[in-house]
């Protein structure tokens, strides 16, 4: 009887001796787990040094400023910030013409899920509620680059923005960006480049850029996050989000395995 006790007990140290070294693997492997993510730059909270000069977002967590540039603004060949009508607030952020420096990087799925307070959506912006207008300027003026592909682009119509220029100098350039070479508008983001931004880029062509949407070349674009509450009808049939990269202050065309201004 003693010895099977004895057996017995040498069982239940074995049991416990093996528990415990089981816990101890685990938590090394936890360990080593989350030391590989952090020097990754994954599943960090916050912002980690990227390449270029820019700031890399942690992947499914999309960044926030506490303090956001101030918007620079001129008369552009006398046409105010605030155009000619419509939302003289959101004009003005169109119509900004700082560049994005210290831009941060953001995944291109992470920009077109967004989301924003569809309260907002075609209403103007002087009749937005603290709680709205707090929840779009969590994201809205941060400078931001994505990199995807181009699905197509063309000139824009004269628009209260640019005081209803007619001239091809005075309109915008209205591109869509999409994550994969073959994915169609209805998921793109809207990003824009105006003629305030185009004076300071006198190489940028929009043949180029159609070009490269044909050609499925890959794409790098800076410039500042703003949401354009005025097109809410056109969500899922030629944009997938209001969140815009308005205005462009760079582009980037991926050639040889390099990246080439548009410049």
């Amino acid at each position: 009887m003693r010895a099977f006790d004895n057996r017995q007990a040498r069982r239940g140290l074995v049991v416990y001796q093996l528990v415990l070294i089981l816990i101890v693997v685990i938590i090394l492997i936890i360990v080593i787990v989350h030391f590989a993510r952090v020097s990754h730059g994954v599943g960090s909270p916050g912002l980690q040094s990227g390449s270029a000069g820019t700031v890399a977002a942690s992947p499914g967590v999309f960044p926030t400023l506490a303090k956001k540039p101030t918007p620079v603004e001129i008369t552009f060949k006398g046409c105010p910030p605030i155009g000619d009508g419509g939302d003289a607030a959101l004009n003005r952020l169109k119509n900004r013409v700082d560049s994005a420096a210290n831009a941060v990087s953001v995944p291109f799925d992470s920009l077109e899920r967004l989301p924003w307070p569809r309260s907002v959506d075609r209403k103007a912006r002087e009749h937005w509620s603290r709680t709205e207008a707090a929840a779009v300027g969590r994201y809205e003026g941060l400078p931001l680059v994505v990199e995807g592909y181009l699905a197509a682009a063309k000139r824009e119509g004269p628009e209260s923005p640019n005081c209803h220029g007619a001239d091809a100098g005075l309109r915008d350039w209205h591109i869509w960006l999409t994550g994969t070479p073959t994915a169609d508008r209805a998921g793109a983001v809207v990003i824009e480049t105006t003629p305030r931004i185009r004076a300071a880029h006198r190489m940028w062509q929009l043949s180029r850029l159609t070009n490269a949407a044909r050609r499925h070349q890959r794409v790098r674009i800076s410039g500042w996050l703003m949401l354009d509450q005025e097109h809410p009808e056109q969500i899922g049939k030629t944009r997938g989000t209001l969140w815009e990269i308005h205005p462009i202050t760079k582009i980037e065309i991926q050639q040889r395995g390099r990246w080439v201004a548009l410049d």
